[in-house]
C-alpha cells in the first residue's frame, strides 16, 4: 500500500500588502479593481507511469485583482486566484490494491510589479513577482490487502484531510492593457515556477507522483479604474 506524509505549514496573510495599497489610494495614485480569470495551459500532476495518477483538476482559474498605478509607467498588482485541484490514483500488487481520490481548493496570491509602455490606448506590459500558494482538501481512499499466509482479504476505507506545504512561486509574464473609458481589459500570458511540488507522494515499487513545478496560464483581467 502507498504511504503518505501530509505536512502542514503556516502562512501569514500579507497585511502589509493591503496597507500599501490603501496608502497609495490615499496619496492619489490611480487604482484599478476587478477580476482576473482564464485557463491553465499546462498539466498540474506528473507521475512515473508505473501506476498512473490522473489529474481531475479544473483548468479554469479566477479571482479578484487590484492594481495601484505608480510613476514612470510602473504599477503594483495583487491577485487572489482560485483553482479547483484534484487527482485520482490506483496502486496494486500481489498483496492488495488501493484507490484514492483527492478534491481540494488551491489559492495563489501573486504580488507583481508591472511596467507598461506609454502608449495611448493599447499598452503592452511585462510583469514579475512572487506568489505563495495554499492547497487544502481531502483524500478519500478504499482498498484491500491480502494475508499471504491465509489468503484472507481485509477491506478498508478512509478519509484524510490534506493541508499541503505552502508553495512559493516566481512569476513572469506579459500582456496588453486596453483602455475604454474607465474600463481596463488585459489579456495576458503568465508563467510561474514553483520552488517545490507541494503534492509529493511516493510508495513501494516506484509508485510516485507530484504536482508540477512549471505552470503556464492564459489570463484576461477586467477592471475599473478610479482616481
Amino acid at each position: 500500500m502507498a504511504s503518505r506524509v501530509l505536512r502542514s505549514d503556516g502562512m501569514r496573510f500579507p497585511y502589509s500588502t493591503v496597507f500599501f495599497l490603501s496608502s497609495c489610494v490615499c496619496l492619489g495614485q490611480p487604482l484599478t479593481f476587478g477580476v482576473k480569470g482564464g485557463i491553465r495551459a499546462t498539466d498540474d500532476i506528473t507521475s512515473n507511469g508505473l501506476f498512473p495518477t490522473v489529474s481531475e483538476s479544473k483548468r479554469y482559474v479566477v479571482g479578484p485583482m487590484f492594481e495601484v498605478g505608480l510613476p514612470l509607467g510602473l504599477a503594483v498588482e495583487f491577485d487572489a486566484l482560485y483553482r479547483r485541484e484534484g487527482y485520482r490514483t490506483t496502486f496494486g500488487n500481489f498483496a492488495g490494491s488501493s484507490f484514492s481520490r483527492e478534491t481540494a481548493n488551491s489559492w495563489e496570491f501573486p504580488l507583481l510589479l508591472k511596467y507598461k509602455l506609454p502608449l495611448p490606448v493599447a499598452k503592452p506590459y511585462v510583469v514579475a513577482g512572487y506568489a505563495p500558494q495554499v492547497i487544502n482538501g481531502q483524500i478519500n481512499s478504499n482498498g484491500f490487502s491480502i494475508n499471504l499466509l491465509t489468503g484472507e482479504q481485509t477491506f478498508s476505507s478512509s478519509r484524510t484531510g490534506t493541508n499541503w506545504d505552502v508553495g512559493h512561486g516566481l512569476v513572469v509574464g506579459g500582456g496588453i492593457q486596453l483602455g475604454i473609458g474607465a474600463l481596463r481589459l488585459s489579456p495576458e500570458l503568465r508563467y510561474t515556477y514553483w520552488n517545490h511540488p507541494p503534492i509529493n507522494v511516493s510508495g513501494p515499487q516506484g509508485y510516485a507522483f507530484q504536482s508540477a513545478q512549471n505552470q503556464v496560464d492564459v489570463l484576461v483581467g477586467m477592471g475599473w479604474s478610479v482616481h
